[in-house]
């Protein structure tokens, strides 16, 4: 059996998306997932989104992330654009849409040139603090969660970090155990911020991560070198904004803004095992 799929990318973060309103997608299936994510074996990608039935009375559907390893995470904010845009095409959500998230509801607007999402308050917040990685180097970083775990680290000479090598070491720190964390290193230059993350679950650096473009925005405005609104420049040369309100030490109203682009349409042969997919 056969389901269609769209691929999509948000400022190069590729996705590969599924309507999965009568609940096929073989969710519990994680070799079939991994192979369908390699980019040799499979169609390759950095996620896969599927649009599901909503529990929220609130919501228009329901959004799942799936890591390239089979790993489910709360949120997503390139791929809340992309899921976003190919909801409001297929007629499953308005022009302004309402999305059900594991880190809460997501409001998102499809404009003339991109897609708009406003994410979940930003919370876990922990300034200035200090690790030490298991090779001895002291690394000082910002902790907050934008819907998923973020580390940001300011750094000098950006195209120096070794992002793969001492962003693995943070993510697995003990200090962010169990459930690990993402990893973005930061400049601020002439008053716009270039970021390069360290994705979990992908376990490499990625072109873009929305979620961590926006912890990056937020940790560099509460630390009094950027106003809102944010130009953040992906390690993909994509320009991204993100705008919030700030009320002391609080931040509401947090909306991150960027494209949502299609690459193409296609099938997959669904597991002939594991056809009627997960019903969680």
């Amino acid at each position: 059996m056969e389901i269609s799929f769209w691929k999509m990318h948000g400022a190069g973060n590729d996705f590969v998306l599924v309507d999965d309103r009568q609940r096929r997608f073989p969710l519990e299936n994680r070799e079939w997932i991994r192979r369908l994510c390699d980019r040799h074996l499979g169609i390759g990608c950095e996620g896969i989104l599927l649009i599901q039935p909503a529990r929220s009375p609130d919501a228009h559907f329901r959004m799942r992330f799936i890591n390239p390893d089979g790993s489910e995470v709360e949120m997503c904010g390139n791929g809340a654009r992309c899921i976003a845009r190919l909801a409001y095409d297929l007629g499953i959500a308005p022009r302004k849409m309402c999305i059900e998230t594991r880190a809460g509801d997501v409001r998102a607007e499809v404009l003339d040139t991109g897609v708009e999402v406003e994410l979940t308050p930003p919370r876990g917040w922990r300034m200035n603090q200090t690790i030490r990685t298991r090779k001895g180097r002291t690394v000082e970083y910002h902790f907050v969660d934008t819907g998923v775990p973020h580390a940001v680290v300011i750094v000098r000479g950006l195209s120096r970090v070794d992002v793969v090598g001492l962003g693995r070491e943070i993510r697995w720190h003990s200090e962010f155990a169990p459930a690990g964390t993402n990893v973005d290193f930061v400049s601020v230059e002439d008053g716009e911020l270039h970021v390069r993350t360290y994705e979990r679950g992908v376990e490499a650096e990625t072109p873009a991560c929305g979620t961590g473009i926006t912890a990056a925005a937020l940790v560099a405005a509460r630390l009094g070198l950027v106003t809102s609104p944010v130009t953040v420049i992906s390690a993909g040369g994509d320009r991204l904004k993100v705008s919030f309100k700030v009320s002391g030490e609080s931040f509401s109203g947090v909306r991150l803004s960027g494209p949502a682009e299609y690459v193409f349409k296609g099938t997959v042969e669904l597991p002939a095992q594991q056809e009627k997919g997960d019903r969680h």
